[in-house]
Formats: structure tokens, C-alpha cells, sequence
């Protein structure tokens, strides 16, 4: 398969990007797109992340607290940060 680039700032800067790796021209725009590739993947692997923290936090902020203690109680400090 060919690929033709009729942009000249696009094949300048492939050409500068393979020269810099001592590249070919092919192995340069091979380079380039599986590293943008890789970058869409993680793109979509964080926003998948965050979706899944984002159903975790609902879920325990959903939670109710049936305990009547103060956090310190539950911790087991008094109001001067010592233990009990």
C-alpha cells in the first residue's frame, strides 16, 4: 500500500522525525501512529478508570453511617489527639 503526503509541513516534520531516530521515512509514520494509537487506548482506559471511581464513590456515599460517635470516639482519641 502507498501513502502519498500532500502536505509539506506533515512530510517535513515525518522526515525530521525519522532522521532524529534514525529512522526510514515508513518506519517514522509507523512510529508516529501506533503512538498515537497507544495514546487514544490510554485515553480510553483512564476515562474507563475514572468511571469505575466514580461508581465506587456514589456507592459509599449512598452508605449511611449508624454509629452515633464522634470520629474521635471511633478513633479512639479525645479532643486533645490522645488515645483513649
Amino acid at each position: 500500500m502507498d501513502v502519498h503526503i500532500e502536505h509539506e509541513g506533515y512530510e517535513r516534520a515525518i522526515r525530521e522525525l525519522a532522521a532524529s531516530r534514525g529512522l526510514s521515512v515508513s518506519d517514522g509514520i509507523g512510529v508516529a501512529v501506533c503512538a498515537e494509537l497507544e495514546r487514544d487506548l490510554d485515553q480510553k482506559r483512564r476515562a474507563a478508570f475514572l468511571e469505575r471511581v466514580k461508581e465506587a464513590q456514589a456507592i459509599f456515599a449512598a452508605a449511611s453511617i449508624n454509629d452515633a460517635r464522634t470520629a474521635e470516639e471511633i478513633l479512639g482519641y479525645d479532643e486533645h489527639g490522645l488515645p483513649t
